[in-house]
């Protein structure tokens, strides 16, 4: 498949999106937003490579799959939490709650479990880490490829994404289902069962005419639809009623997404250059450790220098959060891509044996 060079330039908006709303810009910047992006992108990824590694050996390593996601994911949030953790122990700074470290609070924030545990009002943790929605994705990750290899790969991609898309709107279904029977609307934004669906309809794209895979009958938006689809996301941003923002507003961005994604992948000329600009890639190869470090990092230096600012605190904390990801990538993510890519091609054997494939 190569490399997607558009992708890079994607995460890059996602991450600037999140971290300018961090920055006390949440007012013009809608945070969520890039998260959103994020989890269409992974969903995207992840079943495209599925597709490419079906395609290419009849077979779906499961062991493989969940190895690479592991190095992925793990490594690069471990140490920064670790690293958090340390700050926390020192007395720099105050675990979140204000009561001091509590050790189920802590262990959710490393086991991918705090967006369900902060409903609870489990406090004690490492504070300024946005992992709630790694947790959503690693759910995702534990359950999609089982799904895939069980049943989507025995399907036409057609069919494969319609099952897909009826799974985005039985998520619909819950989230309205939570919002009648009056539980928080707030918390519908973290739960992974009310978010999934956000990474679902990147593995319909994927499935559908794939703008990436399938050649000649990859799906082309045309010019109207993707102004459309800008349009329906810039309403979802302008309505503010928080019953439709928390139930329908991330069924209608990901539909929206469908269309910028693949007018994106698709795109030629100036849009395409923007997206594959090298600042953009640069941004988008740092941009997990720049979202995993850059509110910690915020955190910190609004502690140190007592500002209640976080515009000016961001001008200290967003440089060092460049070069922690700098370090991060050099250091981890670099060495650990190869890693991933090899157990991709089959160059690494998992002990005690050979990664598992279930062959069609």
């Amino acid at each position: 498949m190569g490399h997607i060079a558009p992708l890079d330039g994607i995460r890059a908006c996602a991450v600037a999106i999140v971290m300018l709303s961090h920055a006390g810009l949440e007012r013009i910047v809608p945070g969520g937003l890039g998260v959103s992006a994020f989890f269409f992108l992974s969903g995207y990824l992840i079943t495209t490579l599925m597709r490419v590694e079906q395609a290419r050996t009849q077979a779906v390593s499961l062991r493989g799959f969940y190895a690479r996601r592991v190095l992925r994911i793990v490594p690069p949030m471990w140490i920064t939490l670790g690293l958090g953790l340390l700050l926390v122990l020192a007395g720099v700074l105050p675990a979140s709650g204000g009561n001091g470290l509590d050790p189920r609070g802590l262990a959710a924030q490393f086991l991918f479990l705090n967006n369900y545990t902060d409903s609870f009002g489990l406090s004690g943790a490492v504070p300024g880490m946005p992992v709630w929605s790694l947790a959503v994705e690693e759910h995702y990750y534990l359950a999609f490829p089982l799904l895939y290899v069980a049943v989507l790969r025995r399907l036409p991609n057609a069919r494969a994404a319609q099952l897909c898309l009826a799974l985005c709107v039985l998520v619909l279904l819950v989230r309205g289902a939570h919002a009648l029977a009056g539980d928080p609307l707030d918390q519908l934004y973290y739960w992974s069962h009310t978010r999934v669906d956000s990474i679902l309809a990147g593995s319909c794209l994927a499935l559908y005419r794939n703008p990436v895979l399938d050649g000649a009958a990859a799906w082309r938006p045309r010019r109207c639809e993707t102004l459309l689809a800008a349009a329906l996301l810039l309403a979802t941003l302008a309505i503010r009623h928080e019953l439709f923002r928390q139930t329908i507003r991330y069924s209608l961005q990901s539909l929206a997404f469908f269309v910028l994604f693949a007018a994106v992948l698709q795109s030629r000329g100036r849009m395409a250059r923007f997206f594959s600009s090298a600042p953009l890639k640069l941004v988008g190869d740092y941009s997990y450790s720049l979202y995993l470090s850059h509110l910690l990092l915020l955190t910190l230096v609004m502690a140190l220098t007592g500002t209640a600012s976080r515009g000016a605190a961001a001008l200290v904390a967003y440089p060092l959060a460049f070069v922690y990801a700098a370090a991060m990538y050099r250091w981890v993510d670099q060495p650990l891509a190869r890693v991933r890519r090899a157990l991709h091609r089959g160059g690494y054997r998992l002990r005690p044996m050979a990664a598992r494939t279930v062959v069609v």
